[in-house]
């Protein structure tokens, strides 16, 4: 068994003990296949001038001799990089402060090339809400996991920039002002905890505060990829109703939910809701129904008299008359608003859905 196998039986990592270091080639035995490593300085100490963490300082002595190509003669991470980037002419290398050695092993083979150092910004890492590095075994470590539950990209892109930068007191950023306001020096050294409550806060913050046609723009891609397509004829109903629909709701499927009455035609009333059209909450229906058929015109101003009229007549309150009427027209005693219901549906569907409840 091998030192590498050794150590990694043992749970230890593996320091390369610069056993060939200085070996001629005719000492390597020609039964193996050699990788190359770069001979590391020993003697000194490397030092990054960090544009997030500061000056960093280490020993070279620390530094193994590492490997820049495998034994097939493909180039390693650190040696390709090194070279893209050189090559690219990249000024700022910024990434997570877990690839703080990369940085040093990769300056190494700059100075040895005579090349440019670029900067380096080395970012705190995210951490899960259990104060872990985050990974992807994760419910929501990757972009697709946040799509998929409805957050609007740019919402997202402000969280994170917030995340581990601030500006001031400000909390909501255009993308403009987040290209113009960001800058490294308002980046933290500490690592950041995913906050999946304070994503939603900021997402529905986006969802009652853009333009609706911009908002039924990201409701129709998220269905289009994660739900069944919407029959084209609801869609003009849909936008008309994004007014009301993204009330209460934190994500797309929020909207989604909120919008099953227009998308679905047939009404499926759960039993719990059943239990609660006793007879009482039927006259409440039939009544409001006969009144409807004779309104000529459809508003809020026209139909607030016609309930007033029902909590009147059945000596109850606006709940022992909308709670009925709403199950009867979305299938829940939970979802929009009232008026917002009945003037979104055609009067057609409004009658038929009333009196298929009772």
């Amino acid at each position: 068994m091998n030192k590498k196998a050794k150590c990694k039986k043992k749970g230890m990592p593996y320091v390369y003990n610069r056993k060939w270091r200085d070996a001629k080639d005719l000492e390597i035995p020609k039964d193996i296949k050699p990788v190359i490593r770069f001979k590391s300085k020993i003697s000194g100490n490397t030092i990054i001038k960090d544009l997030v963490q500061g000056e960093r300082n280490i020993s070279n002595s620390t530094i193994e001799d590492f490997v820049i190509l495998r034994k097939d003669k493909s180039p390693t991470y650190q040696l390709s990089a090194t070279v893209d980037d050189h090559e690219m002419k990249i000024t700022h290398v910024i990434r997570g402060d877990d690839h703080m050695i990369n940085s040093f092993k990769q300056k190494q083979i700059y100075d040895a090339m005579g090349w440019e150092v670029p900067n380096f910004a080395h970012i705190p890492l995210i951490h899960s809400e259990q104060g872990k590095k985050l990974s992807k075994r994760d419910n929501a470590s990757t972009l697709e996991d946040y799509i998929k539950i409805g957050i609007i990209s740019d919402a997202l892109r402000n969280y994170l920039l917030r995340l581990g930068w601030s500006y001031k007191d400000k909390e909501i950023f255009t993308k403009q002002e987040s290209i113009d306001l960001f800058n490294l020096s308002g980046v933290g050294k500490s690592p950041s905890k995913l906050d999946i409550a304070r994503i939603l806060s900021i997402n529905e913050t986006y969802i009652k505060t853009i333009d609706e046609k911009e908002l039924f723009k990201f409701f129709k891609e998220y269905v289009s990829k994660y739900k069944k397509p919407i029959d084209q004829t609801k869609e003009s109903i849909l936008l008309k109703s994004m007014g009301f629909l993204k009330n209460k709701a934190k994500t797309l499927e929020d909207i989604w939910n909120n919008a099953q009455y227009i998308i679905n035609d047939k009404v499926e009333i759960g039993a719990d809701d059943k239990k609660l059209i006793d007879d009482l909450s039927k006259k409440v229906i039939n009544d409001f129904t006969t009144e409807y058929e004779k309104l000529s015109s459809l508003s809020r101003e026209t139909l607030e008299p016609v309930i007033k009229s029902l909590i009147d007549k059945h000596k109850t309150n606006f709940k022992g008359v909308g709670q009925p009427l709403r199950i009867a027209l979305v299938g829940s005693r939970f979802g929009p608003g009232l008026y917002d219901i009945i003037l979104s549906l055609d009067k057609d569907e409004v009658k038929k859905r009333l009196k298929s409840a009772i």
